[in-house]
């Protein structure tokens, strides 16, 4: 016979039980997977200890148990890492005909992803016929600055060309990422480790001359995963550059992976993520900051482009992935980058 609880866990839906005391005495997959934790982290904790001080949702516990009434919302901002947008429903829990506490259940809000996903493929749409746009004349700019520097022996107009050629590779360097965007991963067999040892080789002189200390941490045991290389490739670097940027006079880099504990549902299957955790001891991200800093273009950096977290998000996302971000001020912050094994794209 199929249990009960077989079959809450069977559910897309995050379902929460809390008792007289607003205490979780008990919670579904789908609510583990959302709220990023294992039960044992969560059992017999208040809802706003475990979202970060949440104060939408938390009051509304006390008066169900209290005054046995329901409670339904819309587009409710939930930080999990990350702020995302939810709906809920809360009801009385019933027992023996007496309100023994409170039933939670919370879905992402679709609508808003759905729009938010379809407004960045715009985007990279956009970007990306720019870009083919841009390219081929800058390159005719770059060679007739090298043949002007070339047959030039004024030495002012050479600082010139010189000047027009470094700017030409730097929005060469600028457009290639704008077409990396906008390329769909080609899925191979992939050992994770070698991947992020390569963005470590390239970011290692960096490191060094900031003087920050890099701990690995990495689980041998971990399966490989489907995925495309050089695009994952990007995303470790984007996040270790920012991590050194953020450690102009040293700090410690740590990067861990692990399997997760929890899985998630895909297709009608279970698949478990591999996760890459990469954590810098830096000057950390201002909360106003952390709802933003995936957004298309959003930098606060002087010559930055605000394309290298929003490129991460898409390729992660491309993977059939997630990337969440934690970040304490004068401490650090830490990117969790959530890839499921067996995703064959």
């Amino acid at each position: 016979m199929i249990s009960c609880e077989a079959i809450i866990n069977s559910l897309e839906e995050a379902v929460i039980l809390f008792n007289k005391k607003n205490d979780i005495i008990f919670l579904n997959k789908t609510a583990e997977e959302l709220l990023r934790k294992s039960s044992k982290d969560i059992l017999g904790k208040k809802l706003q200890n475990i979202l970060d001080g949440e104060k939408a949702i938390s009051p509304l516990i006390k008066k169900t148990i209290l005054e046995g009434r329901s409670f339904r919302g819309k587009s409710i901002n939930m930080n999990v890492g990350q702020v995302i947008s939810m709906d809920f429903n809360l009801a009385p829990f019933f027992l023996n005909g007496k309100i023994e506490g409170a039933v939670l259940s919370l879905s992402e809000n679709s609508t808003i992803t759905e729009r938010e996903d379809h407004d960045f493929d715009s985007i990279v749409y956009l970007i990306g016929s720019i870009a083919h746009e841009i390219k081929n004349p800058l390159g005719g700019i770059k060679g007739a600055a090298q043949l002007l520097r070339n047959k030039t022996v004024d030495t002012a107009i050479g600082d010139y060309t010189d000047l027009i050629i470094r700017e030409t590779d730097r929005l060469n360097s600028i457009l290639h990422d704008y077409l990396t965007l906008c390329k769909k991963p080609s899925f191979n067999p992939l050992n994770i480790h070698e991947v992020m040892e390569k963005a470590v080789s390239i970011m290692q002189i960096p490191m060094q001359t900031a003087g920050i200390t890099l701990k690995r941490l990495y689980d041998p045991s971990l399966p490989s995963v489907s995925g495309d290389e050089a695009k994952l490739l990007q995303v470790f670097l984007n996040i270790i550059k920012n991590a050194v940027e953020a450690m102009r006079k040293g700090g410690v880099i740590e990067i861990s992976t692990y399997p997760s504990t929890e899985s998630i549902r895909e297709g009608g299957r279970t698949r478990k993520w591999a996760v890459i955790s990469i954590k810098d001891t830096g000057k950390g991200i201002p909360e106003n900051d952390l709802k933003k800093i995936f957004m298309p273009f959003y930098t606060k950096k002087k010559h930055g482009t605000g394309i290298g977290l929003a490129l991460s998000k898409k390729i992660i996302k491309d993977h059939g992935g997630q990337i969440k971000v934690k970040s304490v001020m004068d401490k650090g912050t830490s990117f969790i980058i959530f890839i499921p094994f067996g995703q064959n794209g």
